[in-house]
């Protein structure tokens, strides 16, 4: 009786739900789709994270590793911007600035508002005398200016 009220009714023997199509009906489902055969199709241009398993990652060795290589991440980051502000001109200018030591979201914004461009767009041409105008920008508004 509930399962009358829910919308269900009675058809071919079985309870099925209201609508249903019956044996003429074609379902497409997709079980088991990481054992298809070929490359695994994704719009995505990031790899997905491995699956590991929790006492893994609880472990001390597995931990040090990833502290370890947060750490050269950083150094390798510090190094290059040895040379000068990290500034890719295919992305957003924004971030782009954001990955540079000191300059957080705030200073990003700024710096983008002394360059008088949208928040979010992918910023000028970076030559020689851009970067040294986005870092003098940056200079001052570390300066609080």
């Amino acid at each position: 009786w509930p399962l009358a009220l829910a919308g269900f009714h009675r058809q071919l023997g079985a309870w099925q739900p209201q609508g249903f199509a019956g044996a003429g009906a074609q379902q497409v489902r997709a079980f088991a789709s990481w054992r298809q055969k070929g490359p695994m199709v994704t719009n995505s241009t990031f790899a997905p994270y491995p699956m590991v398993p929790y006492g893994v990652k609880r472990s001390s060795a597995f931990r040090d590793a990833k502290k370890s290589a947060r750490k050269a991440a950083e150094r390798a980051r510090r190094a290059a911007e040895e040379k000068g502000m990290l500034l890719d001109p295919k992305k957003q200018l924004l971030i782009e600035l954001k990955r540079n030591s000191g300059i957080g979201w705030y200073r990003a914004e700024q710096i983008v508002k002394h360059l008088e461009m949208h928040k979010r767009g992918k910023g000028p041409p970076i030559d020689q005398a851009m970067r040294e105008r986005i870092t003098d920008i940056a200079r001052a508004v570390r300066m609080g200016k």
